[in-house]
């Protein structure tokens, strides 16, 4: 496991190349030890996560990790003022899973409002070995 905490962040630039930019950040900056067992997810989640800010937030967008021995906590903030909403998505639907995945996925997740926008965050805590 990780010695130490661990802690990277990263402003993305707004646009269609966001989500790939938050992936690629994530599996750079991610603990090598997680990798195997929380990155495939923690790198889903964070690019929902972007999408979504990207669509219905506002800049700037900014990524942070926090890699420890036992789990990753991703936030991305932004500097729009709606909160997230959960939806029903049908099957035939192309968008409206994101919050769902973040529910199904994480340990735990949750919104935190600011004056000056929103933090959306996950945590992912690694299996016991």
């Amino acid at each position: 496991m990780c010695s130490t905490t661990e802690r990277a962040v990263r402003e993305l630039s707004v646009g269609l190349t966001a989500p790939a930019q938050a992936r690629r950040f994530l599996t750079e900056a991610g603990c090598s030890e997680h990798a195997t067992r929380l990155l495939e997810s923690a790198v889903l989640l964070v690019s929902e996560m972007v999408t979504n800010a990207v669509l219905h937030g506002a800049p700037p967008l900014v990524v942070e990790v926090d890699c420890d021995e036992l789990s990753i906590q991703v936030r991305v903030r932004d500097g729009g003022l709606g909160l997230p909403v959960p939806r029903h998505a049908d099957d035939s639907d192309e968008n409206g899973r994101g919050l769902a995945l973040l529910d199904v996925l994480s340990d735990d997740w949750g919104v935190e409002p600011a004056g000056d926008g929103k933090t959306v965050w996950f945590r992912l805590v690694a299996p016991a070995s």
